[in-house]
């Protein structure tokens, strides 16, 4: 997982993030040269004598590219901008007006984190369902994640139906883990419990980081269940340490 102020703070054109390419999963993902584009959302006379900075809103496309060699994918994101006051740290202790912009759509979607290399296919997709959503709707995100979750479920077999023919609640569902899996319960309702809040999010804002948080937990329900095989390392130190360097 990245760290949250890549995908929570707003930018300026002179410096757009590098973010995480949607097909390497690499952080890796840069405008190409004379990529950003911002136009006015509406027409705007800066010499009206009322002119005000803070009546711009800008729309922006950037053109983005993997600079990972071996990926080398193209995508493009649409956004949007405003003008504000910040406060100059050079000791002058002065405000100036500054664009700030702010990513509502990748095409194709960021992949916020790599899942693990086993996840199921059906998995990854729906996870993608919920990135795509990411930074224009994080409530719909969060509700994806939990659809996600349901995915996941089925994958591992999980009934979704009891013997009567009638649909399982989430909440039974993660209940009939089995004892091997039971160290995911509480992660998985906790994705539950944030996927209900997305739905039903009308009495409150959901933020980007509340979604993060969603990230990190089925991250880490599916590094429990998919662990990537590393090479074990022990015979490499064993075999330096008696040989008290190279050995050669």
């Amino acid at each position: 997982m990245l760290t949250d102020n890549l995908f929570t703070a707003s930018f300026h054109s002179d410096n757009i993030p590098v973010w995480p390419c949607p097909k390497c999963g690499v952080q890796s993902l840069s405008c190409v040269d004379n990529g950003f584009d911002k136009k006015y959302k509406e027409p705007i006379d800066p010499n009206d004598p009322n002119f005000d900075p803070e009546w711009i809103d800008y729309l922006f496309t950037i053109n983005l590219k993997c600079s990972n060699s071996s990926c080398s994918s193209k995508v493009i994101c649409i956004g949007t901008g405003e003008v504000s006051q910040e406060y100059l740290y050079d000791g002058s202790g002065e405000w100036a007006w500054f664009d700030s912009f702010q990513p509502e759509y990748f095409e194709p979607p960021l992949q916020i984190f790599v899942p693990p290399i086993n996840t199921p296919f059906l998995v990854k997709k729906a996870l993608r369902n919920s990135f795509a959503t990411f930074f224009s709707c994080p409530s719909l995100s969060l509700t994806a994640l939990r659809s996600a979750l349901e995915v996941l479920l089925g994958e591992m077999e999980i009934a979704s139906v009891d013997i009567n023919g009638k649909f399982l609640s989430l909440v039974r569902r993660i209940d009939l883990l089995p004892e091997d899996k039971r160290k995911i319960v509480e992660p998985a309702n906790a994705i539950r419990w944030l996927g209900n809040d997305g739905t039903h999010s009308g009495g409150f804002q959901v933020r980007k980081s509340d979604v993060l948080d969603g990230y990190r937990i089925f991250e880490h329900i599916l590094i429990e269940l998919y662990p990537e095989k590393r090479a074990s390392i022990d015979a490499l130190v064993a075999r330096i340490n008696q040989a008290k360097g190279l050995g050669r």
